[in-house]
């Protein structure tokens, strides 16, 4: 047991009393001293009144002042303990620390006030907000989030009479650019062509229409009315079940009459029993219960504003019951009317991208026929630029060969590798696709070649006939020179957009052939030649015929001469063609002045002369000839700030009774071809 306290004086007793007191939260509140007084006095009313009623009336009045103040008393009393008890934990700290919070709730809206908790006497409180200038502070990069979860921050009581605040303080979240950016997306890398593009935000449209609706699957269907097929743009799913190829023909199912009917289909409820039937792009079943499928509309005509027919479909499918309704038909046709603007965009930039690359095939074929302005040149040119913009197996171009009278296959390109037409194969004309599509001038596309009635060339061709044909006329306004053919191993691979391609390729190579021959009938019909000043190559001929009936009746010697020039190849890729004609034009006067006036002198080709020696043997034609040789190799050509000389081959034939023109042009031909051999600058006699 404790000892008992001695106290020496009055004065000591009445100060332990008072701790006593203090110690025992012995408080009346101003509540309490009201009710205390009321209760008192309705208590000696009760006592002293004699009326009976007036006495029972302040006896209740009493008894309820007691009874309010008792139930007071604990409310009271646990408010001061609780305060109690957080003033303890401020006295557990030294006596010389202040205690210090800021107060961050909405019950303290004076943000950047400090409260101040001050012991200034035993068992008491003074309360002080004090005014503090924020310091400014470096702000760190917060911390990853953590996976579990942070301890509760208790706070102490700032003010008298208000309650603990419990706060869960979380970090927030440090978002990164690539939480609102695609940055390792190729989109955004280089120009993508508008394929990609549609491509890449269909996807992300897709996206957003299954985590919207929380579907299993969210697919986009093109539909092809022409070919009665749905052809699977892009879809995003869940199910292992969807189907591996990209068509299936147009039916009863789903899908299909969507693209047909032109109207929205909500089912809310699916039999599994005809769930295939229901939803071709399944190769087994996948416990589809729900399922919502609404068109895509788009027109570019100004005529037709609202079109009727569409040309897609937006589907999404559930594996719960009762996923989709109305609102969701609704809430359809909003992204439909953004994927029909990005399609509108798409066939624009597409367009514009098609007509960019036709343009720049086109001004690629000029630039080269400029440099080379030649048959070979331009069926090259065409096969190299419509490799650009179609996709094909096999590729031929069709010319009419007059050497034997008949439509030929004058290029053939092969990438399958299979077995195919030679170069230079004669085609049937009409009875084939291309001889059809040249005599018609019309183009012609086979999406299958199994059906075709007609070969592609020819009867006896050992060709398989899988897959699609087109065949596209050479014409100009006038004329039909030929046809371009392209196959591919896959049916129906051929767009009307591929015709309208092509015929622009097309009727700039025709442009192309008819400039050459119409420069051929003028070479025929023209005496002379331009740039050599000689006899062109058909009137050097009929000349020929006319001195050889000459020297036959009047028994007058003849011989003719060949020359061609020595390295005329190089030549011409070093100076270009430029070049090579001032080159012609030198030796062309060399040889004219080298010979007598009545002697013929003509052009038999580019590269090619020739000279009828009018009473001249073969002995002295090969004198002559050595003359034209030396007077060229002794020219000096100055050329681009260049000087250099050229040689000539000389083919010499004397004319013998009876021989006829052809004989006498083959003879020297031969015989020029055996000067050509043994290096160039000689002659040789037949």
């Amino acid at each position: 047991m404790s000892k008992p306290f001695l106290y020496t004086n009055a004065e000591q007793a009445q100060e332990a009393l008072k701790n006593w007191w203090n110690r025992k939260n012995f408080h009346f509140s101003l509540r309490e001293g009201i009710l205390f007084i009321i209760s008192v006095t309705s208590l000696v009313l009760s006592v002293a009144v004699d009326i009976f009623w007036l006495r029972i009336i302040t006896l209740f009045i009493g008894m309820g002042s007691a009874v309010a103040m008792y139930l007071l008393m604990p409310v009271i009393h646990r408010d001061e303990t609780g305060e109690t008890e957080t003033n303890s934990q401020n006295y557990s700290q030294p006596e010389d620390s202040h205690v210090k919070k800021i107060i961050f709730d909405d019950l303290h809206s004076d943000y950047g006030k400090q409260i101040e908790t001050e012991n200034e006497e035993p068992f008491e409180e003074t309360i002080r907000i004090v005014e503090k200038e924020i310091e400014k502070q470096t702000i760190e990069q917060m911390p990853e989030p953590m996976d579990e979860p942070l301890p509760l921050v208790q706070e102490q009581h700032a003010l008298e009479g208000f309650p603990f605040m419990k706060k869960e303080v979380k970090p927030p979240r440090e978002f990164q650019v690539n939480d609102f950016f695609d940055v390792n997306s190729e989109l955004f890398r280089d120009e993508t062509e508008p394929r990609a593009e549609f491509n890449y935000l269909l996807n992300k449209v897709l996206a957003a229409v299954k985590e919207t609706l929380f579907a299993n699957t969210v697919a986009f269907f093109w539909s092809n009315q022409d070919k009665q097929q749905m052809v699977l743009e892009t879809r995003i799913t869940e199910s292992s079940c969807f189907m591996n190829t990209r068509r299936f023909s147009i039916g009863n199912d789903l899908v299909s009459n969507v693209a047909v009917h032109g109207k929205p289909e909500l089912l809310t409820s699916v039999n599994p029993v005809s769930e295939l039937e229901l939803f071709m792009y399944y190769n087994s079943a996948s416990g589809v219960k729900s399922f919502a499928g609404v068109p895509v509309f788009y027109t570019n005509s100004t005529t037709e504003p609202t079109p009727e027919i569409p040309v897609a479909v937006l589907t999404v499918d559930s594996i719960v019951e009762d996923a989709f309704g109305e609102e969701t038909i609704e809430q359809l046709g909003r992204f439909t009317k953004l994927i029909s603007s990005l399609i509108k965009s798409y066939t624009s930039k597409y367009e514009l991208l098609v007509d960019s690359e036709v343009l720049s095939s086109l001004k690629k074929m000029q630039s080269r026929l400029r440099g080379d302005f030649s048959v070979f040149n331009a069926v090259q040119s065409l096969a190299e630029e419509t490799s650009k913009l179609v996709s094909w197996d096999f590729l031929t171009i069709v010319l009419f060969d007059e050497t034997k009278n008949a439509w030929t296959a004058k290029k053939v390109m092969n990438r399958a590798y299979e077995p195919y037409i030679a170069p230079e194969q004669v085609i049937e004309f009409p009875n084939s696709i291309a001889g059809r599509t040249i005599k018609n001038n019309q183009f012609t596309i086979v999406e299958g070649l199994d059906k075709s009635p007609l070969p592609r060339f020819y009867k006896e061709e050992k060709v398989t006939t899988e897959g699609s044909f087109l065949s596209v006329p050479i014409s100009s306004l006038n004329k039909c020179y030929g046809s371009l053919n392209i196959e591919s191993r896959e049916p129906a691979n051929y767009t009307r957009q591929d015709v309208t391609n092509l015929i622009r390729l097309t009727e700039n190579v025709a442009t192309t052939l008819e400039v050459l021959y119409l420069n051929e009938i003028i070479r025929e019909h023209v005496i002379i030649d331009e740039v050599t000043g000689m006899y062109s190559n058909k009137f050097f001929l009929q000349r020929i015929s006319e001195e050889l009936q000459r020297a036959e009746d009047t028994d007058v010697e003849l011989a003719m001469l060949m020359m061609s020039v020595d390295h005329a190849q190089e030549i011409s890729q070093r100076y270009g063609d430029g070049g090579f004609e001032r080159v012609i034009t030198v030796l062309s006067k060399t040889i004219r002045s080298s010979i007598r006036p009545y002697d013929v002198v003509g052009r038999i080709d580019e590269n090619k002369f020739g000279v009828l020696l009018i009473s001249t043997s073969a002995n002295d034609a090969q004198i002559w000839a050595e003359k034209i040789r030396k007077n060229v190799s002794s020219l000096t050509i100055a050329l681009e700030d260049k000087s250099f000389s050229v040689t000539l081959s000389i083919g010499v034939c004397g004319v013998v009774s009876g021989m006829r023109r052809e004989e006498l042009f083959a003879s020297t031909v031969t015989v020029l071809h055996r000067a050509t051999e043994t290096g160039g600058n000689a002659v040789r006699i037949f």
